[in-house]
């Protein structure tokens, strides 16, 4: 009686160190996959703040451009903002698109096996 005792007892203890273990496994996964996720989100938010400081002195300099050219300030910063708006229109209709293509990145990030990206 005392070995199989001994057999239940030995198992139960192997069960619990494998549910932990595997516990351990998927937190050290998940955190793994977070900061590569947080990180590339990060690098994100730079580029874009970047881009947008770029975009808005662009934007000044094409305003007086177009000023130029047309003799008008307000034609020529109304130039831009018609461009602008352009943007906005095709970035409106082709949101889904956009909206999937972020979805997917975030989805190909949490759950590609390759942990390297």
């Amino acid at each position: 009686m005392d070995g199989s005792n001994n057999f239940f007892t030995d198992t139960k203890d192997e069960i619990e160190n494998y549910l932990q273990n595997r516990v351990l496994l998927f937190k050290m996964q998940t955190a793994g996959k977070l900061s590569i996720l947080i990180a590339k989100l990060v690098l994100l938010f730079i580029l874009g703040l970047l881009g947008f400081c770029a975009l808005f002195f662009l934007s000044i300099v094409g305003g007086y451009y177009f000023a130029d050219i047309t003799g008008s300030l307000y034609i020529g910063y109304g130039i831009i903002a018609f461009i602008y708006l352009l943007l906005l229109i095709t970035v409106y209709i082709r949101r889904q698109k956009i909206i999937s293509s972020i979805r997917d990145q975030i989805i190909k990030v949490l759950f590609d096996k390759d942990e390297q990206q």
